[in-house]
Formats: structure tokens, sequence, C-alpha cells
């Protein structure tokens, strides 16, 4: 047995030699470290963290700070950690105690707190003081006390702001998204007063984001976020409302920070954002101990001054393990039927009844207070909303003139009275002035410029029409002779007026006639209009012919194309017309109308232009009157923008134009669109389209004949037609800048 002792002593001593061998191997890669680590106590409590290195350090340490629990951290890039062991004790005001912790090329040192203090860091010499503040109630002396977000580095170069924006989070919270050149910008984060201002070191910013954003629309924790330029540096300052948290982070090129809306809830002790209990945990192990000594124990924790009301007594046992002091407080207040108030650092606890009494008591005597205070008059004069919508506002009366008596009263007190001056748009308020605090308040939320938006709408009817029509006319007719005899010989024959050539051949007693040319001459043979021609036997080729034996009459209505051909028998009387026509057309166009308005935001807007077709109506009395109907081109639009600088619009789009006239009256051909769309700023949307195609075949013919093959096509028109009409309809919403320019 001892000799394994001895080997196992042996072993662990080659793993510790090994192990320091690492650290020190590790550490002389590190050229400086942490050589002692000094508190010291300064006036108004607080505590100066004095640590002393081997080298001096070029810029203070970044660091970050945690609320739960309540830490901060600041990290020594290029620091080794010298001293002789990983926890230091403190305690010493807010500050429990200090963590190093040694990583490849850093050291970070976490202050543990007992609560969240404000800190500053600065470097003087070889050490690098951090100072701690006292409480809350110094927090906001040191809150201009600069944040050093992210370091500025030695011979660091020019950077540049390129895009600043503002959206609203998934939680409600204002976050403002900076874009960067470059994610080695230098950032330093601090709270002046009640705003935030962000400081870019040795960055520029464009002349074009070099402006104030209004986010009041939003509807989160930030008012205004206004960007400059300040020497070789930007600044942004941001200016919420109300209660308030912020954090920023940044990811690559994007620097973010978020602002939080912190509701105030009386019955919290430990005020956030946050759900549920968020305070420095605790252990409590008391058997049959007084109530009122566990509250102080919790106060002696917590730092906060606790006022226990002489009603509350009894004992209580209570036994927990690392549990929030509020949830332990809230806890023991529940158990035996306490309430508590807060006002800033001090916590008024009392039995439930009592607190509601005093309560009434204090709501009655605020009542009896507003009934009896004196009446106050304001003259609010008026820039962009009309003095009656702020009337409107106040009251329920939307009479010009009087006070509030005519309808309920919304705003104003039960005692308070509105009364506008329209010509001056001026509004008289008689209120306490507390009302008179709120009725200013909605002024500078309402009396704004209000936005204005360009619509453009384009409708585009798009058409291609094909159209094809072939039809024949083909005829026999008899044609009678003057003296009953035979032709034996002919004349032949010359050119006809409208220049075709008329011939007349004779063979053996057989008389031929052929005529080629247009449709005039066939027709005028058919109709026996030819004159040209005679014989020895007195046979006369003209007039009316002696009749018709057969016919076929289906031409093609305004052909562009004809072709004839007439052959004639004289000794069987016989006359022979057949005659060809055609048409083909193709067309093809685009309409493109594109009526355009702007209004103000939620504010209606029509455009039309077209023609008022006048017609007879028939009136009660049976005499006529002149009615008239409209077609018209029109666009009736009313936008709402979004916080996000989105469009919604309620739209109507119509183009309507002459139809047929039916027994005097004209139709009207409607192509109209009524729709609700969302639509980003400066983008199109397509609302809708309607696509139309005809196709036809249509033939002509005579029964039997034009069955016939080959020979039927002397006996059919055929007429084939294919068109095709498509109607678009676009819209493109633009907002408008105050300047009246497009965003």
């Amino acid at each position: 047995m001892s000799n394994i002792k001895k080997m196992m002593n042996l072993l662990l001593s080659v793993m510790l030699l090994l192990m320091m061998s690492l650290v020190r191997a590790e550490e002389s890669t590190l050229h400086n470290k942490i050589e002692n680590v000094e508190f010291s106590s300064l006036s108004g409590g607080r505590i100066n963290i004095r640590i002393q290195m081997q080298e001096a350090l070029k810029n203070p340490p970044a660091g970050f700070t945690l609320n739960n629990p309540a830490r901060i951290a600041l990290d020594f890039p290029g620091v080794a950690n010298g001293l002789s062991k990983n926890n230091v004790l403190a305690g010493q005001g807010a500050l429990k105690s200090i963590t190093l912790a040694q990583a490849k090329e850093r050291t970070r040192m976490v202050l543990n707190l007992t609560k969240s203090v404000a800190y500053s860091a600065s470097i003087n010499g070889k050490d690098v003081n951090v100072i701690l503040q006292a409480s809350e109630a110094t927090v906001a002396a040191a809150s201009a006390v600069e944040t050093k977000f992210s370091e500025v580095k030695i011979g660091d170069k020019t950077h540049q702001i390129t895009n600043v924006d503002f959206a609203r989070g998934k939680n409600g919270e204002g976050r403002i998204i900076v874009d960067l050149s470059d994610a080695t910008a230098g950032i330093n984060i601090k709270q002046k007063g009640k705003t935030i201002v962000v400081d870019f070191i040795n960055t520029n910013v464009p002349d074009n984001l070099q402006r104030r954003l209004n986010v009041i629309n939003f509807n989160t924790a930030v008012l205004y976020v206004d960007t400059m330029k300040q020497g070789n540096n930007s600044r942004m300052v941001i200016e919420p409302k109300g209660n308030w948290e912020q954090s920023a982070y940044q990811a690559d090129k994007k620097f973010i920070i978020d602002v939080r809306q912190i509701a105030e809830d009386p019955n919290k002790l430990v005020q956030g954002s946050k759900p549920g209990f968020s305070g420095e945990k605790l252990s409590l192990n008391f058997q049959n101990v007084e109530v009122r000594t566990v509250f102080d124990v919790i106060a002696e924790f917590t730092g906060l001054n606790i006022i226990v009301s002489d009603t509350v007594t009894g004992n209580i046992t209570l036994r927990l393990k690392d549990v929030p002091w509020d949830q332990a407080m809230d806890i023991i207040i529940k158990n035996k039927n306490l309430n508590i108030r807060k006002s800033g650092s001090v916590i008024m606890v009392a039995p439930a009844e009592e607190v509601a009494a005093k309560d009434k008591l204090q709501l009655e005597a605020n009542q009896q207070i507003e009934d009896l205070e004196p009446l106050k008059t304001e003259v609010f004069t008026l820039k962009y909303m009309k003095a009656d919508s702020l009337k409107n506002i106040l009251t329920d009366s939307g009479g010009s003139s009087g006070g509030s008596s005519g309808g309920k009263t919304k705003i104003l007190s039960k005692r308070g009275t509105a009364v506008l001056d329209p010509r001056t748009n001026t509004v008289f308020v008689q209120d306490t002035p507390k009302y008179l605090e709120a009725v200013q308040e909605i002024i500078n939320k309402t009396d704004i410029p209000i936005k204005q938006v360009m619509i453009e709408s384009r409708l585009v009817i798009a058409d291609d029409k094909f159209s094809k029509a072939l039809g024949s006319r083909f005829g026999v007719s008899h044609i009678g002779s003057a003296n009953g005899g035979t032709t034996k010989t002919a004349v032949g024959g010359q050119l006809n007026s409208t220049g075709g050539y008329t011939s007349v051949t004779s063979a053996d007693g057989k008389v031929t006639a052929t005529q080629t040319g247009t449709a005039g001459t066939a027709q005028a043979l058919q109709t026996g209009a030819l004159t040209q021609g005679t014989s020895s036997q007195g046979v006369s080729i003209g007039g009316s012919p002696a009749g018709q034996d057969l016919m076929s009459n289906l031409p093609v209505a305004n052909s562009f194309g004809n072709f004839a051909f007439s052959l004639f028998r004289l000794p069987a009387g016989l006359l022979l017309n057949l005659e060809l026509s055609a048409l083909e057309s193709d067309q093809r166009g685009k309409i493109v109308s594109s009526p355009r308005v702007t209004t103000a935001n939620q504010q209606k807007a029509i455009i039309s232009q077209g023609t008022k077709i006048p017609y007879l109506q028939a009136s009660s009395s049976g005499a006529a009157n002149v009615a008239f109907v409209d077609a018209t081109l029109s666009l009736e639009v009313t936008p709402q923008i979004t916080p996000d600088d989105k469009i919604i619009m309620d739209l109507e789009v119509k183009k309507d134009k002459v139809g047929v006239i039916l027994a005097g009256t004209p139709s009207i051909d409607t192509q109209r669109v009524q729709t609700q769309v969302l639509v980003a700023n400066g983008e199109t949307a397509v609302l809708g389209g309607i696509y139309e195609q005809v196709e036809r075949n249509a033939v002509d013919k005579v029964p039997f004949f034009g069955d016939l093959p080959v020979l039927g096509n002397l006996f059919k028109r055929k007429t084939k037609q294919q068109d095709k009409t498509e109607l678009l309809i676009f819209i493109t919403p633009k907002i408008m800048d105050e300047s009246l320019g497009i965003k």
C-alpha cells in the first residue's frame, strides 16, 4: 500500500509540474500581466479598484454589464493573470469579489456585485482605475460616463456610416440599425440627461444621413433619432420617452441599439422589461422568527430602505435556497396578507387592508382637490390640424363653438371646456393644470405635417387580331338571240373600261367569248352589260340575259383582292361566271393609360378624364329630358402609411368607353378593379389582369354543292378569326417627404 501511495504522489507531482509548465508557457506568449489588485473607498460611497499592470495599456479595457446577476466584465487583451489566485474577496460597498479567468490571448476580470451600478475605467500610467458608483441614487449622476462599446485601435483609419435605419422589434422595442463600412470602428455609448448619445470615433457620415428620424408613429420607447457630424467623429442622439432600458450589440458591420419601454409597477420590487423575478439570489433559513426581523435581513442584503408598519406582527418559519430576493419578499408578503408600495429606494410594508384604505383616502383627497382646484385657460394655436378636429378629440361635441356640455367629455375633466375659433385656427381650453398638460401632449403628437403620397397607376391594353377570309361567286346564265339564228362569224374584241380584255372568236359556227379582269368586268358579263362583238346573222351579245340557271353568291365583304373569269358559248346560249375574293388582316396594338394623383395620408383622392354622353330620358310627366352618362378613365384611392413606410390603399380604377348604340342609347364598355392592397414605398404591384382570346372558324356554303370534293370550294366562303386582348393594371405609390420630394 505504501508503494501505491508513493506512486500516486509521484504521478500527482508530475501532473502538477506539467500544468505549471503549460501555464508558464502560455504566460510567456503574453507580453503583459496583472500584478496586483487593490481597493479603496471614495467620497459618496464610491469604490476605486486599482489594477497594477506590468506594462501600461494603450486603451482602457472594454467591458459589458450584466443585470442578473449583477456583474461587470472587463477584457484585457494580450494580458496574463500574474496573481497567484483566480478569486479575490473584496466586501466593500457594492463589490463582493473579483474573479479572473485567463484564455489564450486575454484575461477577463469579472466584478461580482450586490446590485447593478455604473462604472468608469481610466488609465493612469501602468495602473487601470475602475470606479464603481455607490447606489442607484448615484447612477443618474454617473449616467454621463461613457461606456466604451468598441475600442479604438492605434493608427485607425477613417470609417464610414453607410446607412441609418429604424424598426420595431417583435416585443415592441425600438431598434436603431447602423450600417458601418467595416467592423473595427470605435464606439462609445453614454446616457446624457434623458437621451442616449452614441459617438462613432474617427467615422464620417454622408450629408444625406445627417438628419432627424421622426419615429413616433412606430409606438416604441423612441421618439427621435438624430445623426450628425462632430469634427472627425459622428454622433447619434436617441431621445426615448418614459422609463426605458437599452442594450447594444454589433454583428459584423451592423451596430444595433435596442431601447425597451419599462412599465412602472408599484408592486414590483425590481423594475425591468422582463417578467418574473430578477433580484440577486439569496438563501434564508428561519425557524419561528418575527416577520419584522426577516425584513431587516432583506434590507441589509439589498441596501434598500424598508419601512414596516407597526401593525405588521407575527412569526414565520422560512427555508429558501438560492431564491431571488424579490421573490423571497413576495412569498413573505403573500403568506402574511401584506402589501407593499415602492417609491425610489424606499419600500413601505403594511397589511393589505391598511394599504387599500390609505389608497382610497388618497384618491378621494385627489378628487376633492381636483374639484376645488382653480381653473386655468390656455390658448393653443394649431399649425397643421383643424381646430374642430382637436375639439372633437377633447370632447364628443362636434359643434364649432361652445363648451363640452353638448357631448361626453373624453380628455378634459368634468369642469373643463374647449372653445374654438375657426378664423385663426385656435382652441381655447379651460381646465386644471394636469389636464392642460395632457392637452399639450396630445397637440405635440397630432399637430404635425401629414405625409403626402403620390399614386401612379397604369392600365395597359394589348391586342393581337388576325383574320382571314376566302369566298367565291359562281353563276351560269342563259343568253338569248335577237334573230333566233346561230353565229357564224364574230368580230373580236377590245380593252374594256376596267382594264380587262374581251375577245370573241368563231370556229365552225361556234362563238366563244372570254374575258379576264377585275370583278367589275365579270359583273358586266354576268348581268349582260357586254356590248362589244356582233355577227353576220345579227346575233347580239349584250343586254339583259335571257335567264340565270345557277347562281352561288358567297363573296368576301370589303375584300382586298379579287380574281374573275367568264366563259360563254353562243350556240348553247350559256354564260359561265366565276369570281374569287380574299381578305387577310393582322392588327397589333397597345394602349397605355396612366392616371396619377397626390393626396395626404388617409385622405381620399379622385382623378378622372373622359366624356359625358347625352341621351334622352323619359320623365314622369311624359316629356323627354336630356341626361348624361359618364365614360371616363378614373382613379379613386385612399392611402394609409404604416409605421414602416408601407402604404395600404383602398383602390378603384375604371376605364370606360362608348360601345354600340342600342335604340338611340349608347352602351358603355367598362373595365374596372376595386381592391385593397399593401405595397412598399416606391414598389410596383400588379392589381389584376383580364386575358381574352377569341378563335372562330366559319364556313358558309351552298347545300350539296359545297360538300363536293374539290369543286365544293367554289360554293363556299371560309372565314378564320383569332383575336387576343389582355388588360393589366399596375399601381406604384411613393411617399413624399416634407420638402415635397419623393423619398
